[in-house]
């Protein structure tokens, strides 16, 4: 099959968790797979999108960006101006730490990326879908959890989940299967039976982890996420963001604890009064220094200058 694009064509669902590799302009599939694609457009990293689903760090596969904020910014009623031009991609496979000050605007994008808040200026894309245009299709592949979950406190935990699994389809084998892995692993098994509004903060953040965890998302946003987590909780949510790009997925969360995002991250961006500061490889953000130092250094740069 040959296919002429325009220069702006993207190539999507062609392989399908095969290995391939680039020659002479072609994109061979691996064995298994009889579709052999010429590309009449030049081919580099940031201009291919879509053509395998694991593409994380040391790896030569072609980079797909499961979310793509390009040119982004937001203005709030009466004229406040929380984000500023921000353009930041997160390949598939990749865990991205989003660094920043209170009031820096992390929030915000994170609500806007995730479809719980409107924005006029700038585009916005998970896997391929327009948040604004294709809402729904984005948020099929997404998962969200805030810094602070609203939960149905009148339901049991167990309730909970079966809610999240009919909304998403999940089948019902597949439903009990990953309740009972997630809930042991976060030792909430024996809570579940119980209303969600005797919950501590501390449960009520593992089971909207569950929620989350169990619909195998693409693209997994977190607002703090370590917030209220006892330290076995926060190993295991590390060990389980992991395993989300393992299979092809990505994660973007905002967090203030700067020696867990400068361990967990693959990259790392900073956001300052609104604006991208800094975005990047960890290693490369960090250099020979420690994550703490650097965003200290930029949160200085600027001061007492009017």
């Amino acid at each position: 099959m040959i296919l002429r694009p325009k220069p702006s064509w993207r190539v999507q669902s062609i392989l399908r968790g095969r290995k391939f590799q680039k020659k002479r302009g072609r994109i061979l599939t691996g064995r298994g797979l009889s579709a052999i694609v010429r590309l009449d457009i030049h081919l580099n990293d940031d201009a291919v999108m879509g053509l395998h689903p694991q593409c994380g760090p040391g790896k030569k596969e072609r980079k797909i960006f499961m979310l793509n904020i390009s040119h982004f910014s937001k203005t709030y009623p009466g004229g406040k101006r929380a984000v500023e031009d921000l353009s930041l991609t997160v390949p598939a496979g990749h865990i991205v730490g989003f660094i920043g000050h209170n009031g820096a605007g992390k929030t915000t994008t994170l609500r806007c990326a995730a479809g719980i808040l409107d924005f006029s200026e700038g585009t916005i894309e998970i896997d391929g879908h327009d948040i604004v245009r294709e809402p729904v299709a984005a948020k099929q592949v997404t998962a969200f959890l805030p810094d602070n979950p609203d939960l149905y406190e009148f339901m049991t935990g167990v309730q909970y989940l079966t809610f999240i699994a009919d909304i998403y389809g999940i089948p019902a084998d597949e439903r009990t299967r990953r309740v009972k892995e997630y809930a042991g692993a976060f030792e909430l098994t024996q809570a579940l039976g119980s209303a969600i509004g005797s919950y501590s903060h501390g449960m009520k953040q593992k089971l909207a982890l569950i929620s989350a965890l169990m619909r195998k998302p693409r693209l997994l946003i977190l607002d703090e996420p370590f917030v209220g987590l006892d330290p076995q909780a926060a190993f295991v949510m590390k060990g389980y963001l992991r395993r989300v790009c393992d299979e092809g997925g990505s994660v973007l969360f905002s967090t203030h604890v700067l020696e867990v995002a400068q361990k967990l991250c693959d990259r790392i961006a900073i956001i300052k009064g609104g604006r991208l500061v800094e975005e990047g490889p960890t290693a490369d953000i960090v250099g020979k220094s420690d994550l703490e130092a650097v965003f200290l250094e930029l949160a200085r740069e600027g001061e007492g200058h009017a």
